[in-house]
């Protein structure tokens, strides 16, 4: 039988092999992260990890609206179908996006 720590040990050995790497799909360059996307332009987001986002609705192949990207503020303003939603930078450069 396996005590606490050995056991703790061999959890955590485990969860490296469970992990995958995802890999945004876009060739080098193509994509951009939405942190990037200038003020008043729009972007079809290509790739996104955070499940709190997809769950808010940006998802794959979703169009957004750039309202507000100001550098000096730590969030921004975009916009998906008819919702407004503030987003924190750090979030927002996870997600890839491509400019239409």
């Amino acid at each position: 039988m396996l005590s606490n720590r050995n056991r703790a040990r061999l959890h955590r050995f485990g969860r490296r092999f469970m992990r995958r790497n995802m890999q945004c799909p876009c060739a080098v360059g193509e994509c951009l992260s939405l942190a990037q996307v200038p003020e008043g332009n729009k972007a079809i987001i290509s790739c996104n990890k955070n499940l709190q986002t997809i769950e808010r609705g940006l998802y794959l192949g979703m169009q957004i609206s750039m309202f507000r990207n100001d550098t000096t503020e730590p969030n921004l303003i975009i916009a998906v179908g008819d919702a407004r939603y503030v987003l924190d930078r750090r979030i927002a450069h996870e997600i890839r996006v491509k400019i239409v």
